[in-house]
């Protein structure tokens, strides 16, 4: 285990103690302090932990305080090429700030964008999200520069995705979610009215990422990466669960359970939306999303059973179960799981 330490000693009321800032296996720990009590405002106004340049916010993540040892663990991985600064800062004493680097590059092949979802080459012209899912780890920030939706005629779509600042990384920085600007999908509002809807119905376009965008290691990847896409029309209907086919385990067997969907659905939220209590196994889906089989790790018993389905479930245009997208509100079209289900019962003889 590699440990980085900087230690200065700190002088205030008359006594002297040592204080220092550590960087150990990407979490980052300030020990001696002068108080093991949390502020009001948190442990982040002590001890505050800076990505980049000066003048960006703290970083996110979590604290934990043992004994006189307070450790910041950030919310995403540290990437390479990017300098850190760790400041401590408590009343009646100097500050003290020590820089890191971030890791350095690690041995292996360059990135590969491998796959993107919805896996259907034909989307609705409401379609609100595309996951783009890469073979390593990749680097934060400037993303937009590098992901372009380009015409039949050759022209880059103007402004096609939500470019927020906070980008949808998943946790392991290797699946991003690409938002269509949702003003351009819902009907009679500003941006759909001013700029046009993004995808057209019977258009055809090209996805394209370029090579330049890098991995966590500062690294270009091994190639571009281009998709053509047809759209086909909208889907603005809410998921109506009664559509749905249930193939059906036999009692005494470890057959799956197999749901063909009428309609193809969100991919990462099929992958946590589904349990059917009582039962462990694991669900896959497949057949462009269209179809979720679960294997049980033990034989079914004759009997009902319930499918229980987080109501955060949607289809690839942001339709959930009984409610369509347009009548839904901007703040909800990330992926999030809710506390409200409903269930599909259904019988193994």
């Amino acid at each position: 285990m590699k440990v980085f330490l900087a230690v200065v000693l700190l002088v205030f009321a008359g006594s002297a103690a040592a204080a220092s800032i550590q960087l150990v296996d990407g979490t980052f720990q300030v020990s001696g302090l002068t108080s093991t009590t949390e502020p009001p405002s948190g442990w982040s106004v002590l001890f505050p932990v800076y990505a980049g340049s000066d003048g960006v916010p703290p970083m996110s993540g979590t604290y934990s305080l043992s004994g006189t040892t307070l450790s910041f663990k950030p919310r995403y991985p540290l990437s390479t090429g990017v300098r850190y600064r760790a400041v401590y800062s408590a009343p009646g004493i100097a500050p003290l700030e020590v820089s890191f680097d971030g890791p350095r590059p690690s041995a292996g092949p360059a990135a590969r964008l491998e796959r993107i979802y919805p896996s259907a080459n034909v989307l609705p012209s409401n379609q609100l999200k595309l996951y783009l899912v890469f073979s390593r780890p990749m680097s934060r920030g400037g993303i937009w520069s590098h992901i372009h939706l380009i015409g039949s005629d050759g022209k880059p779509v103007q402004l096609p995705f939500l470019e927020i600042d906070q980008e949808l990384w998943d946790r392991d920085n290797v699946r991003l979610t690409a938002l269509f600007d949702p003003g351009r999908i819902k009907r009679g509002v500003g941006p759909e009215q001013e700029m046009g809807v993004v995808l057209e119905e019977g258009k055809r376009y090209t996805l394209v990422v370029d090579r330049e965008m890098v991995d966590a290691r500062s690294l270009p990847m091994a190639e571009a990466f281009r998709r053509e896409i047809t759209v086909g029309p909208a889907v603005r209907d809410g998921i109506d669960l009664k559509k749905w086919k249930l193939t059906l385990p036999a009692a005494g067997t470890m057959g799956p359970l197999v749901i063909d969907f009428d309609r193809p659905l969100d991919y990462a939220l099929v992958q946590h939306v589904f349990q059917i209590p009582g039962i462990s196994g694991s669900g896959s889906i497949s057949r462009e999303e269209t179809r979720w089989t679960f294997q049980p790790s033990q034989p079914w018993r004759a009997g009902r059973y319930d499918l229980v389905i987080d109501m955060s479930l949607e289809d690839l245009a942001g339709n959930r179960i009984g409610r369509p997208f347009d009548v839904d509100l901007f703040d909800r079209v990330t992926e999030r799981i809710t506390t409200e289900t409903t269930t599909l019962p259904f019988e193994v003889h």
